[in-house]
């Protein structure tokens, strides 16, 4: 994938839009000192690139519609980048990367059933020419996701502002032991706030042939319970973070909780959750340069309580991010 030209205002823009998916181009012109028909243009342009991407999700663990694995994979030689493209096609994959390290590609899997997950991962993937082994690590906590990544680019003061904004919770909270079902209704706004997270109250009313109050409100309901999360889906390296990598740790049990924390709160850091199998605590990060991962693993990862084991996989290539297989980005336009 090409990289799209940002300028500092697009990078301070993709900042605002993360920390609010669904903010309002002058509540954004606002945070970034600019006006809101520049805004409008900018956003619009990215958009029109790929180069951002704003969308609901159906957070499958508080619905209980789903559930959670990485799937590790070590694959013969040239064989990752041939298998990364047909197992992103999988409707399961939510995300798939080619790497160098340990491992040659990862894939997060959605699962609803222990026979789902048997299925996947005992005849699907084994018929992939190429795979020398597997390993799985199923997520049973999330300690940050992308939904509340926060990379630092604005003022801790104005992501605040724009956060308590939100509708949708950015942060992570309890899987509920019960959860209420989900009308026809709220399944429809789900299925068109999934395509275009910044559509219109009114758009989004008429694609399910409601009024716009009613549009909002059952939107915003299916927000506040934590079913309906907005994500800005950007690639690291159009905010000038270059290495995009995956670590996978083996914490000491005592200190996972403890450990996941720190890390969640780190801003080069995507996402973090506790798993089961070979090891307990695995993550997303992304950072400036080489110099600045190895600072990142011995000034953060070689601090953390209960630190047992670290492995590091540097991503080569995105195949597939937040749901959808990633397109070549267009060639880059003259930003105004």
């Amino acid at each position: 994938m090409e990289s799209a030209t940002a300028d500092e205002l697009d990078r301070l823009v993709i900042a605002a839009l993360l920390a609010h998916p669904r903010a309002t181009n002058a509540t954004i012109g606002q945070a970034v000192r600019s006006s809101e028909a520049t805004v409008s243009r900018r956003i619009a342009r990215l958009r029109r690139q790929g180069a951002v991407r704003v969308v609901g999700a159906l957070d499958s663990q508080l619905s209980h519609r789903a559930r959670s694995v990485f799937v590790r994979l070590r694959c013969a030689p040239g064989a990752a980048d041939e298998l990364a493209r047909p197992l992103a096609l999988w409707d399961e994959t939510g995300s798939v990367k080619v790497l160098t390290g340990s491992v040659d590609c990862v894939a997060e899997l959605a699962y609803t059933s222990n026979e789902h997950l048997y299925r996947l991962m005992m005849h699907r993937l084994p018929q992939f020419d190429g795979v020398m082994s597997t390993f799985s690590n199923q997520v049973i906590r999330r300690f940050s996701t992308p939904h509340g990544w926060n990379p630092g680019i604005l003022p801790d003061d104005v992501v605040a502002a724009l956060r308590a904004e939100r509708h949708d919770r950015w942060d992570e909270q309890p899987e509920p032991a019960e959860v209420s079902p989900m009308s026809r209704l709220d399944e429809r706004i789900m299925r068109e706030l999934v395509v275009d997270g910044r559509m219109s109250w009114q758009d989004l009313a008429h694609r399910c042939e409601v009024t716009p109050s009613t549009a909002r409100r059952r939107a915003e309901s299916l927000m506040s319970r934590g079913f309906l999360r907005m994500r800005t889906v950007v690639e690291p390296e159009i905010l000038g973070l270059t290495v995009n990598a995956f670590v996978w740790l083996t914490i000491n049990p005592t200190k996972i909780g403890l450990a996941g924390e720190m890390l969640a709160k780190h801003r080069n850091v995507l996402m973090i959750a506790a798993t089961t199998g070979d090891r307990n605590l695995c993550g997303e990060i992304a950072v400036d340069n080489d110099s600045a991962l190895y600072d990142f693993l011995s000034e953060t990862i070689g601090h953390l309580p209960g630190l047992l084991h670290a492995d590091v996989a540097v991503a080569l290539r995105t195949v597939k991010r937040a749901g959808k297989v990633v397109p070549d980005l267009q060639p880059a336009e003259t930003a105004t």
